[in-house]
């Protein structure tokens, strides 16, 4: 049967096993629900797997705020497409420019397009070279690299 237990977490707990007493430190002595543990575990495995599923709670708001609130979404949702769209126009831009640019090289030289196009047999992109995102890196250049 476990003996006294205190408030603070590192505080000793005393157990009295047959007859001899054990103090056993961090010790949980009470269950803060009426499941067994293997049941609290799996519960709470659940809870970690589907918390990315969780819907949000939804807005108690009087009617005119629900109208600015649906005003502002519809406004953020059509600020997006828009932004999509320009990106994929730009993409599309480039791309055309790309294949207008390797039309013209085939025109031009025929021997230099076969070599931009050639295949490079166990040529990979090199794993050291950072590839490019939108923000700086913490540390921007490393000196002292050695391969």
């Amino acid at each position: 049967m476990l003996g006294q237990t205190f408030k603070k977490p590192c505080r000793t707990v005393v157990e009295r096993v047959s007859g001899t007493t054990v103090f056993v430190r961090n010790k949980r002595t009470k269950s803060k629900s009426a499941m067994s543990p293997l049941a609290q575990r799996v519960v709470t495995q659940l809870s970690v797997i589907s918390a990315s599923r969780k819907q949000p709670k939804l807005l108690k708001l009087s009617r005119e705020d629900l109208i600015k609130h649906q005003t502002i979404e519809k406004c953020w949702s059509i600020y997006q497409q828009q932004q999509r769209e320009r990106r994929n126009t730009q993409l599309e831009l480039q791309y055309k420019s790309m294949q207008g640019a390797m039309s013209l090289l085939q025109e031009l030289s025929p021997r230099l397009f076969e070599a931009a196009n050639a295949p490079e047999k166990g040529k990979r992109f090199p794993m050291e070279m950072k590839v490019p995102t939108d923000f700086p890196p913490d540390t921007p250049w490393h000196y002292h690299f050695r391969k």
